[in-house]
This record gives structure tokens, sequence and C-alpha cells, in this order.
């Protein structure tokens, strides 16, 4: 009988042994081979942009049922061995589609795109050909980009690899009880000075254990990214993250020069929660302490009734979303030994679908959080009815339905509450929240970029990569934390750092909450009306910029305007904060 809490993968697949797995398998093998003579058919180059298009679609959806499923079993089981080595047999098959895609992407480039969108089976794709037109200039010979995808398997997803079982196994000692990382870092939301401290203690106690075998495998990953990056002919890895997130350098350098100039509203929280620890400086281990009377316990029904109970009354259909999410069994809740830590959430389109993994505990946090992943489920659902190579989304606009989803929720539980020091509680978890997509991802954003510069001149070591992170903390926070105090192996438990395919996943999350931050204060003004414009700008978001899914809603990114503006949004509530921490410190 399957444990209450555990996600359902049965509209995948029925278990590991479903012999389901192996005829997609064998599929996605004939699918492949097909693709190598499909530009020698005959039709003229519309028609065998037509034919690649639809058996690009065809490979697409096998693909995502079967690495989905892969993926999902072995990050809620890192111990399991066949779902990465069936994960390498896929790598292995696909890299055998690069010569298709490139000579595909090459193709529409070299096509006239006014003929290409004459044809109506192709308008749809519109943005597909657009931007396969300007990726086909960053690609290397077929050759050589099938030679890579092959040498990846055992390059950078080996060392992936190995940070996911490192990270997911190790173990240290506390008060004489074996915690997991992940155990130990969600003690940092526990109501205990002393169960903080002692659980920062052990989990940085933790890292040199780790760190020889982390740091080798940090820069192996990003010593490859900036290699390729260059040879495909971009500036910077940067350049490349931001071309693959459909975002100008413009957008970027407006919000970072924002989020810097106007930090200093989160170093105001940071020193009025100090005061309420008698420190003049926030020690690292109390950030995430809970304040005032924000209780925990919350079960996983209390989770959903009050998840539903606060969307119905901003936009029914994310509330019949979660309750769907919920009674299908989407979520896997609970922590446990070889579970991947943190959260994610996983849109399986090709079956109208998400699942969402969590680490819950019953905090008021671990609720939050599941706001969040459940909005990345509802971007799931508006984008769905999209043909399959229309139903990707890029980096920081993944983010925005997410936080607005948890600002919503935070922000309503604060306007509900008539007690202050539940107010302050509330408060507290809407600022820590929004100070960690602000100040904590200027850091990592601060990190990654002196990390690229470095790693193509120097190998970096543990204590250089130490070094970058503790400048990095010094110079996002400001004086608003305890110098001393500073997490040094940030670096060493983010899993984001570790993708070769998710450099500079950091930005975005600040993207997201601003955004999130300008959008919500609209849905506040107009009401109803703009919700539905909000669906439509989520539905428009695999098909447009950032830039142009920004004008669908009046905001323009590349004027800093409109960020200091989203800075300043959260001003009101650090004011109502200070109040309260005056009014009620002991």
């Amino acid at each position: 009988m399957k444990e209450k809490g555990r996600w359902d993968l049965n509209p995948l697949y029925e278990g590991l042994d479903d012999p389901g797995i192996e005829k997609d398998f064998e599929k996605l093998t004939r699918l492949v081979e097909e693709s190598k003579s499909i530009f020698q058919s005959e039709g003229g180059s519309t028609g065998q942009i037509k034919a690649g298009i639809r058996l690009a679609e065809e490979v697409s959806d096998t693909l995502r049922i079967l690495a989905s499923f892969l993926s999902l079993v072995s990050s809620a089981d890192t111990s399991l061995g066949q779902p990465q080595a069936l994960l390498n047999r896929i790598r292995g098959i696909m890299a055998d589609f690069q010569s298709f895609d490139v000579q595909l992407k090459r193709l529409i480039a070299s096509q006239d795109p006014k003929e290409l969108l004459e044809d109506e089976e192709l308008a749809v794709y519109a943005f597909y050909l657009a931007e396969s037109r300007e990726e086909a200039g960053y690609l290397l010979d077929a050759e050589l980009e099938e030679m890579i995808a092959r040498l990846d398997i055992y390059g950078a997803s080996s060392w992936n690899n190995l940070f996911r079982q490192l990270t997911s196994a190790a173990v240290m000692d506390l008060d004489g009880e074996k915690k997991t990382l992940t155990q130990l870092r969600n003690l940092a939301y526990d109501s205990g000075r002393e169960v903080r401290h002692k659980a920062y203690e052990a989990e940085l106690a933790l890292y040199p254990q780790l760190e020889k075998s982390l740091a080798a495998a940090l820069t192996a990953i990003k010593g490859q990214v900036v290699y390729l990056s260059r040879k495909r002919g971009h500036a910077s890895p940067l350049d490349e993250a931001l071309f693959k997130s459909r975002m100008g350098r413009d957008s970027l350098d407006a919000m970072i020069a924002a989020m810097t100039e106007k930090k200093d509203v989160f170093i105001r929280y940071f020193k009025a929660k100090a005061r309420l620890f008698g420190q003049d400086k926030l020690h690292w281990a109390d950030m995430f302490a809970p304040v005032g009377k924000l209780p925990d316990g919350y079960s996983m029904d209390d989770s959903r009734r009050m998840l539903t109970e606060s969307f119905e009354k901003l936009h029914p259909p994310i509330a019949a979303l979660i309750n769907r999410a919920y009674e299908e069994e989407w979520i896997d809740f609970f922590p446990r030994e070889n579970k991947v830590g943190g959260a994610f959430c996983a849109n399986l389109t090709v079956i109208r679908q998400s699942r969402v993994l969590t680490n819950f505990e019953g905090s008021f946090s671990g609720v939050s959080t599941l706001a969040h992943e459940l909005g990345h489920a509802y971007h799931g659902v508006r984008i769905e009815e999209h043909a399959p190579l229309n139903r990707s989304y890029s980096m920081p606009v993944a983010e925005t339905a997410s936080i607005f989803n948890e600002t919503h929720f935070l922000l309503e539980q604060v306007a509900a509450s008539g007690d202050p020091e539940e107010k302050l509680g509330l408060l507290d978890g809407f600022l820590m929240n929004s100070g960690q997509v602000i100040c904590d991802i200027l850091s990592r954003f601060l990190f990654e970029q002196e990390v690229f510069h470095r790693v193509e001149k120097e190998v970096l070591k543990p204590e250089d990569l130490k070094d970058i992170m503790h400048r990095a903390q010094l110079e996002a926070y400001g004086d608003g934390l305890d110098p001393d105090s500073l997490h040094p192996y940030m670096w060493a438990c983010k899993p984001h750092y570790y993708s070769a395919g998710l450099s500079f996943y950091n930005f975005p999350y600040a993207f997201g909450a601003l955004f999130a931050a300008a959008l919500y204060r609209k849905a506040g003004e107009e009401g109803a009306a703009f919700m539905e414009q909000y669906d439509r700008m989520l539905t428009a978001t695999t098909v447009s910029t950032v830039e142009e899914a920004g004008r669908l809603t009046g905001l323009e990114f590349t004027d800093k305007a409109v960020w200091e503006n989203s800075m300043a949004s959260f001003l009101p509530f650090v004011s109502a904060f200070e109040e309260l921490t005056e009014t009620l410190a002991p």
C-alpha cells in the first residue's frame, strides 16, 4: 500500500518494471533513427521543415514522459541506480538526435521567414521559427554537437550526479541522532534558538567531508560551460544564459542595479529582526527563525485547506488546480533519507498534469513553499494547450506564477490577522522569503559571475569558493547580517550550480519576485479583470520574449524605475515589521 503523502507516478508508468518503459525506449530509438533521413525526403524545404517539426514533437512527447518519470523516481530515492542508468541511456539515444536538431534549425534559418509563415501549418510556430533562426547562429557542426552531447554523459552530467548522491546521502550527528543535510537545513526554521544554532554548526561541520569532491565537480562543470559557450559564439556564459532566458542584457542590468541600490529596504528588515534577538546584526542561523506567534505543526490536510481557501478569494481557477493536485496525488510531501532536498515542480504538459516534490515538515514556510510550487503547476495548466514545441517558457518567467502565488498567500494571511504577534510572524515570513530572493539571489549571482571569470584561468579550491561566497554575501547583505556568521558553503548545497544547462539560475528568482510584486499590485488595483490578463500573459510566456510578456501587463523591463518601484513596494511591510518589533520586543 502506498504511503500517504507520496506522489502517484502511475499516469506515466506503473513502476521501473513497467513494460511500457522499454516500448517507449524502442519508440524513441526508432524516431531518432528516422530523423537521420528526414531531410532527404521530397517536398522541398517547407515540406521538410513541416515533417521535421512533426517528428520533433513526437520525440519531445516521448522523451518528456520517459525522462520525467526516471528523474522523478531518482529525486525521490537517489539510492536507486536503475533510473540514472536509464537516464544515461536516454542521453545516449538523444545524442544521435543532435544532428537532426542542428539541421532543422539551419534549414529554418536558410528560408524566407515571411514565406514560411504563409503556410497555415507553420504559422502557429512563428515564435519557434524565429528563435530557431537565431539559435542556428550559435550551433556548431552537427557532428560536433552530437559528440558534445555524448561526452556530456561522462562530463557535466556525471559531476551533477555526484553532487546529488553526496549531498543526499551525507549525514551528521546532532545530539546523538543522525541528520541528513536536508533535515539540518530545515532546522533553520525551528523556534528554538539553541536548536537552530546547533543545526547550523552541524551543517557547517558536515561540508568538509564533501568540499573537495564538490569543488572539483563545480569547477569541472563551470569550466565545461565556459569553453562550450565561447565555442558556440556567445560572449560569456551570462550572455548565453540571457539568450536562453529570452531576456535582454539591458533588462538584467536595470534589475540588478535596482536590487543593489535599493537593498537597504531589506537591510532594515534584517536589523529589526536582529533587535528581537538582542543582536546588532542578524546571525545567519537566525535568519529563518520564526518570530511572533506563527505556529507550525500543520498537517498535509491543513495545507490543502489553507491554500484552497486563500486562492479561492483571488482567482478560483488557481484554487481548483490546487485541489486537483491534492486529489490526484501530484505531491511528494515529506523528507526522508536519499530523497533530494529542497522543492521543485515538474510540468508534465504531455499528460496535462504536474508533479511537486517538497520536504514538508509542518512549518508555515512549508505551506508557503507548497503555494510557490503549485504556482508552477498553475503555469503548466496555462500552457498545456500549446503545441509541444510551443510549451517551453524561459527561466525568468518560470518563477513568476510561483512567486505570485507565494506573495498572495503570505500577504492574504497578514491582512486577515488581527493579532499583533501573529501579524509579526506573518510579516516576517513574507519579508524572510522576499529578502532571500533579493539579497541571497544577488549573492549567488555575484558568486557565479566571479567563478565563471576565474575558472578558465585557475583551479578553484574549496578555500577559493568559500572566499568568493563570503565576499558575495557581504556585498549582497550589506551590514544587515553579522559578517562572522555568514554561510561559506552556500555553493555546496544549491543544485543549480551543478547543472551545465542552468547557468545563472539565480537572477530568474529575483525577476520573478519583482515582476510578481508589480503584478500583485495591479491585481489589487484592478481585481478579476486583471487576473484574466494575468492568465493571458502566462499563456503567452512560451511564445514571447521576457520583454514582450512584460508589455502584456504594461511593464517595460529595460526601465530601472519599474524595478525600483517593485523594490519600494516592500517598504510598507518593512515599516510595519519595525513598528511591531518595537512594540513587542522583550
